[in-house]
């Protein structure tokens, strides 16, 4: 064997040292570009009220109605806690963006479109710099637009145009599809088929319900929704086919559950909300979503 030249165990053990500083350092940032990417792909468990009605008026509160003082108790209830609302396309911008979302969000939204959603729940958003997604149904929207003023009364009667507008230009409100006309239990529920239905008959009349509600939107000058919020909650299959075939983001379910939302689409599917039920006060309602994205009071 041939004996090494002088100095060269010395430069070998310089190589050698150096390719393990070398690796060592590769290693370190590879952990920290995992930490990060891990840190970027961690579910926000996202807590999502749905509320109806909100008024003094009638049967209040019940189930499906709360007071204007419970709602703002709602709101002060999170504005203590430091939570932010976020609207869907928040939502859809961290998905598909990467864009980022407050460290304590919440979603409120308001189904159907109620009158009282313009005169009593709107200016409390305003009063607390929070934002809703409120989901109107079509046929109401026209058939309130097209009444007096003397009619509007804020225990039956809906959002007009005009209301609709004037709530999503100041910021505070996002508005999205809850059906141009499938808001009854008869002759199908909701946008569901009727048993027997024929697939492609169910399918155009579907496709065409969606259709008529995003082209009011467009008339008024609304931005077109992105998320699909399905009447009464019914869906299945076949319903979730058409929502994804429209180009819909997301979709607003029933369901009752924390919202798990990822960095992936599918996250945005039949999201899951919890109706805010009039017979609860905010401290109960709020404890019980709250508890289980980890904020324990």
């Amino acid at each position: 064997m041939r004996k090494p030249k002088k100095g060269q165990w010395r430069w070998e053990a310089v190589f050698l040292t150096g390719l393990v500083l070398f690796a060592m350092l590769g290693a370190s940032v590879e952990r920290q570009m995992v930490r990060e990417t891990s840190a970027q792909d961690t579910a926000i468990l996202l807590p999502v009220a749905m509320y109806h009605s909100v008024t003094d008026e009638g049967e209040s509160p019940g189930a499906y109605v709360i007071s204007p003082t419970m709602l703002e108790r709602d709101l002060q209830y999170l504005s203590d806690r430091g939570y932010e609302t976020v609207t869907i396309s928040d939502l859809v911008s961290y998905v598909e963006d990467g864009t980022s979302l407050p460290k304590k969000p919440v979603m409120l939204t308001f189904d159907d479109g109620y009158y009282n959603n313009y005169c009593n729940a709107y200016p409390l958003l305003q009063k607390y710099d929070m934002q809703a997604v409120l989901s109107p149904v079509g046929t109401l929207v026209e058939q309130f637009s097209n009444t007096d003023d003397e009619q509007e009364h804020e225990a039956w009667s809906y959002c007009t145009g005009e209301e609709l507008k004037e709530m999503v230009a100041s910021g505070v409100i996002e508005i999205q599809n809850h059906s141009y006309d499938f808001h009854d239990l008869k002759p199908r529920r909701g946008c569901l088929p009727v048993q027997g239905e024929d697939k492609s008959v169910y399918h155009d009349i579907f496709f065409e319900d969606t259709r008529r509600a995003q082209q009011l939107f467009a008339s008024l000058g609304i931005p077109e929704p992105i998320c699909y919020t399905y009447p009464y909650g019914a869906r299945n299959d076949e319903t979730d086919a058409v929502v994804e075939e429209y180009g819909f983001a997301a979709s607003l379910s029933c369901e009752e559950g924390i919202a798990c939302i990822v960095r992936d689409p599918a996250c945005l599917k039949d999201i899951r909300r919890y109706n805010r039920d009039g017979r609860l006060s905010s401290e109960q309602f709020w404890q019980k979503l709250l508890e289980q994205t980890g904020e324990v009071e």
